[in-house]
C-alpha cells in the first residue's frame, strides 16, 4: 500500500532519511508509553541477564530484557532461537587459557558469584575447585604460576601418581602433570545463574519479556533517532540504545543491517552425559573437580573437558564430557545451526567422546546420551564488546568460554551500553567487534 508515494506499513508512515539512506517509521509514539525503554538488551542468555542486571542497578534507566524461554521437548523442533545455557553444568575455572584475556574475566566473574547468590537467594556455584592435565615440557606450568600469582590463587602441581591418592578414579597417565586448584574454581549452573540474574534486575525494576526479538531497526521520533524492536509475537517496543547479546544468532533475522554483520562464526559443539547411580556418584566422585584435558594421545584422544557427576532436572546423574575445538565445525546458516541443535549433534562424533570418557574415568554406566549446543567464534578469540553505532552496541563471541565469565563480561556490557561508549578498565582494542568482509 502507498499513501502519495510515501511507504505504508501496518499504520506506519515511512519518510526517507538521508542519514541512514533508508526509509524510516515514524511511529505513533503516545499509544506506545508502555513500551519506551532507555535500554533494551536483547537476548535472555548469561551475557544478557548479567548486563541487564548491572544496568538495572542505576537509578532513572528504564530497562527491559528480551528473551525466549526454554522449549520444552515438543516445542525444540519449532523453536526459532536456541541456547546452549539450557544445562547444569558449565566449567567456572580461572587458570584455563593462561596468556589470554579470560582467566581475568572468569576470576572477576567468579569473585561477583557468592554476592549474587546472597541476592538471589539462588544457588548456583559448586565451587569443587579445577583439575588441568597436560603433557610434560610445555610451557604451561610457568604460565599457570604466572597466574595465580597475578590473581591471587593457589595451585598445586601433581604427578600421575600423586593425583592417584587424591582421586583415585580419575585414569592417571605417565608422563602427564596434573595443575590442582582447590578453591577459587568450579562449576556453575547456567539455568540457575541467569534465574539469579533475572531475579535481582526485576527487583531492581528490569522489564524481563519472554519473547523472540526478531527484527531491530533504528528509526526516527521526532527528529531523533531512536531503535524500533518487533518480537515474534508482535509485540513491538523502542529504546534509546540497544544492546546486543544474542549471540550466534546475532547475524540472522533482521536484527543487524547487512553492512553490519559481524565476523562472527558460530561453531558445532557435542556432549556426552553419562548416567551413572547416584549413590555410587555420591560415594566415589563426591569430591572430583571439572577436568580440563589438553593434548592427546592419538587423533581420538583429543583435548576434551569433563564435569563432576551432576544431578539434572529430571532426576538423573550425569557425567558431562565435552571436546575441544579439534571437532568444531562451521554452522553458516540459520538452517544449519537449527539442525545441529535438533538432531543431537551426530553419532560418530558421539561414540569418539564415549571413549574420550572412558579413558579418563572408570565407572559403570546406566545409560548415554548425547546433546548438542553452538558457540560463537571471533578472529582473535577475544568476546566482542562494542558500539556499532551511538544506539547499538553487542556484546557476544563467547568462543567457548563465555559461561563462567558471564558476570563480568554482562558488567563491561552494561557499562559500554549506558555511556554509549567504553567504560572499562580492560583494554578496548582487544574486544572491538570486527565486521564481516
Amino acid at each position: 500500500m502507498k499513501r502519495r508515494g510515501i511507504p505504508v506499513y501496518e499504520d506506519k508512515v515511512y519518510t526517507f532519511d538521508p542519514r541512514l539512506s533508508r526509509y524510516c517509521a515514524t511511529l505513533d509514539f503516545t499509544a506506545m508509553e508502555d513500551s519506551k525503554f532507555d535500554i533494551c538488551v536483547i537476548g535472555g542468555g548469561l551475557w544478557g541477564s548479567a548486563a541487564a542486571r548491572y544496568i538495572s542497578q542505576r537509578d532513572h534507566i528504564k530497562v527491559c530484557l528480551i528473551g525466549p524461554k526454554e522449549p520444552g521437548v515438543d516445542e525444540y523442533q519449532n523453536a526459532n532461537v536456541l541456547g546452549s545455557h539450557y544445562d547444569e553444568g558449565r566449567i567456572a575455572c580461572q587458570f584455563e587459557q593462561p596468556g589470554t584475556i579470560w582467566p581475568v574475566l572468569t576470576h572477576r566473574s567468579i569473585c561477583s558469584f557468592r554476592h549474587l547468590e546472597t541476592l538471589s537467594g539462588i544457588n548456583f556455584f559448586s565451587e569443587v575447585g579445577s583439575l588441568i592435565c597436560r603433557e610434560e615440557g610445555s610451557n604451561f606450568c610457568e604460565d599457570v604460576e604466572k597466574l595465580s600469582q597475578e590473581l591471587g590463587f593457589d595451585i598445586t602441581i601433581c604427578t600421575a601418581k600423586e593425583l592417584n591418592h587424591l582421586f583415585p578414579a580419575v585414569k592417571t597417565r605417565p608422563f602427564r602433570k596434573y595443575w590442582y586448584a582447590k578453591n577459587s574454581s568450579g562449576y556453575i549452573s547456567p539455568r540457575s545463574l541467569i534465574s539469579a540474574q533475572q531475579k535481582v534486575a526485576a527487583s531492581q525494576g528490569c522489564r524481563i519479556v519472554t519473547d523472540t526479538v526478531l527484527t531491530v531497526n533504528e528509526t526516527l521520533r521526532m527528529g531523533q533517532k531512536v531503535i524500533y524492536v518487533r518480537t515474534k509475537t508482535g509485540q513491538e517496543m523502542y529504546a534509546n540504545k540497544v544492546l546486543l547479546c544474542t549471540g550466534a544468532f546475532t547475524n540472522f533475522y533482521d536484527i543487524l543491517p547487512e553492512s553490519m554483520k559481524l565476523d562472527l562464526v558460530p561453531c558445532s559443539e557435542m556432549v556426552v552425559k553419562v548416567e551413572i547411580e547416584s549413590k555410587i556418584a555420591e560415594d566415589k566422585f563426591g569430591d572430583l573437580p571439572p577436568l580440563l584435558c589438553e593434548n592427546g594421545v592419538s587423533p581420538d584422544l583429543c583435548d576434551f573437558y569433563l564435569l563432576p557427576p551432576i544431578k539434572y532436572p529430571n532426576g538423573k546423574v550425569y557425567f558431562k564430557l565435552g571436546h575441544g575445538e579439534d571437532f568444531c565445525v562451521g554452522l553458516h546458516t540459520l538452517e544449519d545451526i537449527r539442525s545441529w541443535y535438533c538432531n543431537k549433534g551426530n553419532a560418530w562424533l558421539g561414540q569418539i567422546l564415549v571413549k574420550l570418557f572412558n579413558s579418563a574415568i572408570d565407572v559403570k554406566a546406566t545409560s548415554i546420551e548425547y546433546d548438542a549446543g553452538v558457540t560463537a567464534h571471533t578472529p582473535n578469540d577475544c568476546p566482542y564488546c562494542g558500539m556499532l553505532t551511538p544506539n547499538l552496541g553487542v556484546l557476544v563471541g563467547g568462543n567457548g568460554s563465555g559461561a563462567g565469565s558471564s558476570d563480568e563480561l554482562g558488567k563491561m556490557g552494561a557499562q559500554m551500553i549506558i555511556k554509549g561508549e567504553w567504560d572499562h578498565d580492560l583494554d578496548e582494542q582487544l574486544f572491538k567487534p570486527q565486521l564481516r568482509r
